[in-house]
């Protein structure tokens, strides 16, 4: 029964995955889904680099750190982490992968079709790949739950810089900073229309022009 249960959620997963995105709320091109999470934009805009801090700041008070992590952090930073960790959980993932489908194969008239797994290698192993990418991505939630709520300080300087702190350009996005939190910046990057709060506190060194 537990293996029943499991494909279905998988199957579920995927129709996720697969549904149509909701639009960005002004007419452009939808967001897609990232690590089966949809976008929200009407609930969590990111039109300026404050909106997407309050957005961020908004959805950390709402237990919702799986949209923190998928859709308002700097995508780059999040791929990148989930890439390495991704490896740590390839075992795991092809051996959970691998039960299952043996016990589809023992029962096949408990599946559907389009329930089983596959059979042949490459598409066996894409889906490992993208179990063990899920998996890492489900630890870097939790990494960042359990900083965010052991560290409360931090979030009360970042409301204090959403609130009325100074947004600033940069050469690579934009900056916000509170003349009372001294020790704290908070960095952004612009991708297409939409902005995301960056993992840094410090700002990048200028970009050297050929010749430099």
């Amino acid at each position: 029964m537990r293996y029943v249960c499991s494909t279905v959620l998988l199957a579920a997963v995927v129709a996720l995955g697969s549904a149509q995105p909701p639009a960005s709320g002004d007419g452009k091109e939808p967001i897609p889904p990232r690590y089966g999470v949809l976008g929200k934009p009407d609930v969590y805009p990111q039109k300026t680099a404050k909106r997407a801090l309050l957005s961020a700041l908004e959805a950390i008070d709402k237990g919702e750190y799986a949209y923190l992590v998928a859709h308002l952090l700097d995508p780059e930073f999040v791929d990148s982490r989930i890439a390495d960790r991704a490896k740590q959980y390839e075992a795991e993932a092809e051996l959970e992968l691998t039960r299952r489908r043996d016990f589809q194969l023992k029962n096949p008239d408990k599946f559907r079709p389009e329930e089983r797994l596959p059979t042949d290698r490459p598409a066996f192993q894409a889906l490992v790949d993208k179990q063990s990418r899920q998996m890492a991505f489900q630890q870097l939630v939790r990494d960042v739950e359990v900083k965010l709520l052991n560290d409360p300080i931090v979030l009360k300087e970042l409301k204090k810089i959403a609130r009325d702190g100074t947004f600033t350009d940069t050469e690579t996005g934009a900056k916000a900073t509170h003349e009372q939190v001294k020790h704290r910046a908070v960095f952004f990057r612009k991708i297409g229309d939409r902005w995301f709060v960056e993992n840094r506190q410090e700002e990048l060194p200028p970009k050297k022009e050929p010749g430099d």
